[in-house]
């Protein structure tokens, strides 16, 4: 059985090749108060869908590792009229509620937008 931790979704299809330059690469958000900022790679980042695959997702994650950030960055599936990828920010800790916000950066628009879910802990 998975434990999630607090997840907040984001509401950006990044189901697509995006293209990261100095233009939208910093990502910045709180968690807990603490204030993070990722740069993101310039380069050209693709997600699959159907393979459920995202080097730009791959790509957050390892610069986010470097910094000890106590989330971790995974790609979420939605369904509305059409499928599509988002962003995911889900806290390590399985236990406790947490508060990640303040979403901001050049990047936001790119790959998050605005919350579309903030979900609790849950087994």
């Amino acid at each position: 059985m998975y434990t999630y931790g607090q997840q907040v979704w984001g509401s950006v299809d990044i189901n697509r090749r995006v293209t990261i330059t100095a233009s939208n690469n910093t990502f910045t958000f709180n968690v807990d108060d603490s204030s993070y900022t990722i740069t993101i790679p310039d380069g050209t980042y693709m997600t699959t869908r159907q393979r459920h695959e995202s080097e730009l997702v791959q790509a957050i994650s390892k610069v986010a590792s470097a910094q000890n950030i106590p989330v971790k960055f995974i790609l979420g599936g939605m369904h509305y009229d059409e499928k599509y990828n988002v962003l995911i920010l889900e806290h390590t800790d399985t236990s406790n509620e947490h508060v990640i916000d303040q979403f901001a950066g050049n990047a936001i628009d790119t790959l998050f937008g605005q919350v579309k879910f903030n979900l609790p802990p849950r087994d």
